[in-house]
């Protein structure tokens, strides 16, 4: 099972899950100077903790949640390693976690970038394969995939671009709010959609 939350309200989540984060992961964000990259880390952090413990009804002090050296999240419940993602924007973030399937998340702004279509245009025989600039929710489908695929895959977003698109998109599910586009993709969860939950949710 993988189950995916994100936030879009800041000055809800920070205060609701405060108790949720750790004396170091509060040292930690200090070290981002600027305050939106600090509220980004705890955000990431606090959702990560409370979406674990809520869904799978663990205790908050069973889960630890450190820092790979390539700076992704790893996720410890009661001293077993799961799996985990998080991305952020300013002033939204999404995360999830699984114990059994490797998942990669990723948010972004639905906007028109001129330096992404440059990118995506010089992958026309990759994982940018028919996509361009002329319709942005598809662009950002794509793009929002190539950056979950990379996090999944612990590898490099160029390497992911030149690959071939294959099944990666069966294996994928995205969910757009407003100009918000979604991603979670995992290569081993292909038998039902993973659903986005916004946080709050009933537990």
């Amino acid at each position: 099972m993988i189950v995916a939350a994100y936030a879009i309200d800041f000055e809800r989540l920070l205060p609701a899950l405060s108790d949720w984060l750790t004396d170091a992961e509060r040292d930690a964000a200090l070290a981002y100077r600027q305050l939106h990259r600090q509220q980004q880390f705890l955000a990431g952090r606090s959702l990560l903790r409370w979406l674990v413990a809520t869904q799978w009804h663990c205790a908050s002090g069973a889960i630890a949640i450190s820092r790979q050296e390539n700076g992704a999240p790893a996720l410890s419940v009661g001293g077993q390693q799961w799996h985990c993602s998080i991305s952020h924007i300013q002033g939204a973030v999404l995360v999830a976690a699984s114990p059994q399937h490797v998942v990669g998340v990723d948010i972004e702004t639905i906007q028109p970038r001129k330096r992404l279509v440059a990118m995506a245009t010089a992958y026309q025989d990759g994982f940018f394969a028919g996509i361009d600039g002329s319709h942005w929710p598809l662009f950002y489908q794509r793009w929002t995939l190539a950056e979950a695929v990379t996090k999944a895959e612990q590898g490099l977003l160029l390497r992911t671009l030149r690959s071939p698109l294959q099944d990666y998109p069966t294996r994928a599910s995205h969910y757009r709010v407003g100009n918000l586009m979604m991603c979670c993709y995992s290569a081993t969860a292909t038998v039902e959609p993973i659903a986005f939950r916004c946080f709050p949710f009933p537990v």
